[in-house]
């Protein structure tokens, strides 16, 4: 089952808003949050005993844990961590507010669902106003500074710049 873009939206909209975050979002602001107000937690961990940047997996029907890498920069960090809210958001919360039983891991035949989980992190840490409004701050003769774009948001350039093409304000 694929999901559209405005369910996505909304359901990141809404998940940030209930969590009372705003934008930026930090690092240590997110971590935090997921082990007070979800029955969540993230736990660092190396390169050796993670074959992805992060993962999440649910530990019974009303909780999971995040993993991530911890040699990663804060940036990818973050990024990773909120992609992994998008699966739980996503693809693993069930109606009757349950947790499917799953490991979510980056698996070619799930590639629908890893766009999901980049679009749910792209619009949960850079909402769709907020970013419009500092590109247009940011920007000098017609040129964006997307550096900075991407610094205010707490996100790599890389991922600024995915956020600025898909709403149309470049190529």
């Amino acid at each position: 089952m694929y999901i559209d873009r405005t369910h996505i939206s909304a359901v990141a909209d809404i998940v940030r808003d209930r969590l009372s975050l705003q934008v930026p979002i930090s690092l240590d602001t997110l971590r935090n949050i997921i082990a007070k107000e979800l029955p969540g937690k993230c736990i660092s961990m190396t390169e050796d005993s993670l074959d992805a940047d992060a993962q999440i997996r649910t530990l019974d029907e009303t909780s999971f844990e995040i993993r991530y890498l911890s040699d990663r920069p804060a940036t990818r960090t973050l990024f990773s961590i909120s992609h992994e809210l998008g699966h739980l958001f996503l693809h693993l919360l069930q109606k009757d507010g349950t947790l499917r039983q799953a490991v979510c891991n980056r698996d070619l035949a799930q590639n629908h669902q890893e766009a999901e989980a980049n679009e749910f992190a792209a619009v949960f840490l850079m909402p769709e106003e907020e970013f419009i409004s500092k590109c247009r701050e940011y920007e000098h003769e017609n040129k964006i500074n997307v550096t900075k774009v991407a610094e205010y948001f707490n996100v790599s350039v890389r991922a600024a710049t995915v956020r600025g093409s898909v709403l149309g304000l470049w190529r």
